[in-house]
């Protein structure tokens, strides 16, 4: 094969043109970062978030970036679960009549509490966040999956489906159900099922400078101590996580299912130094 004949095969696996994804928490922070990379790599993105402001103002410096309506809000809660099959319906409606069969599964919440200052609710709205959401949307989608014989279903994780971190049981024990969800749905959502071509993965960034983390960041003594745990150096932006996920969204990653990537700068990997 000629070296423009590999860059031609390469293109293409990466290529999301023709594709559409529904970003939760797409209004700011990482959900609008990779959403306007898998814009800028073809896709369309419908942007959902309870707050129309950020998702209205994102869509439209995603469309600004790529020169074209690519990106679309959809003001919603994803709690509401037994509307997703609607918002499915109007997703697909925003797009074109394209059903959406890439999910990224974003929306999350970190209750920043003492154990004993923790209340029922706080567990309530965190795994129904970042478990029982995910779930139910990507059985809302999975009818167009199977049709066009294309998914890719992607959930934000953390170093906290690892490590423990003080006042945050409630984030960890969701994030560590991430990756249970991450394998159990990657078992349904295989050919024994009926599905062709449908994989499902999580992103395990570091500490990502976003609206949900502003309270770390403020502390700079905090905020260094956390770059020199990493590998790298440094913490992270949403822009680090493009390329995984534009990979997890593509044809590149069609033999990849049921795993977690961490894109943490070594954070995880790091011992004692």
């Amino acid at each position: 094969m000629s070296s423009i004949g590999a860059r031609s095969v390469a293109t293409k696996l990466f290529d999301l043109t023709g594709r559409v994804a529904i970003v939760t928490g797409g209004g700011t922070g990482i959900g609008a970062g990779l959403a306007q990379g898998m814009a800028e790599a073809g896709a369309k993105v419908i942007l959902i978030g309870r707050r129309p402001e950020p998702l209205t103002q994102s869509a439209s410096t995603i469309n600004e970036v790529v020169g074209e309506e690519r990106a679309f809000a959809m003001p919603a809660d994803v709690l509401g679960f037994e509307q997703h099959p609607d918002l499915i319906a109007k997703a697909t409606s925003l797009a074109g009549g394209v059903p959406p069969t890439i999910l990224l599964n974003n929306a999350g919440i970190n209750v920043r509490q003492k154990a004993e200052n923790l209340t029922p609710e706080h567990w309530k709205v965190s795994l129904d966040l970042m478990l029982t959401a995910p779930f139910f949307l990507a059985r809302a989608m999975s009818d167009a999956m199977k049709t066009e014989k294309y998914g890719r279903i992607i959930t934000i994780a953390s170093p906290q489906s690892f490590l423990a971190f003080p006042d945050s049981i409630p984030y960890a024990a969701a994030k560590s159900g991430n990756l249970g969800l991450c394998h159990a749905m990657a078992e349904y959502f295989s050919p024994h099922h009926g599905f062709d071509n449908v994989t499902v993965n999580n992103i395990a960034p570091g500490y990502v400078k976003t609206e949900l983390t502003a309270s770390v960041f403020a502390d700079k003594e905090r905020v260094e101590k956390l770059a020199q745990r990493t590998l790298l150096g440094r913490n992270s932006i949403p822009d680090d996580m493009v390329g995984t996920m534009v990979y997890l969204s593509s044809e590149a990653s069609g033999y990849v299912t049921g795993q977690t990537i961490n894109v943490d700068g070594g954070f995880t990997s790091l011992g004692l130094r």
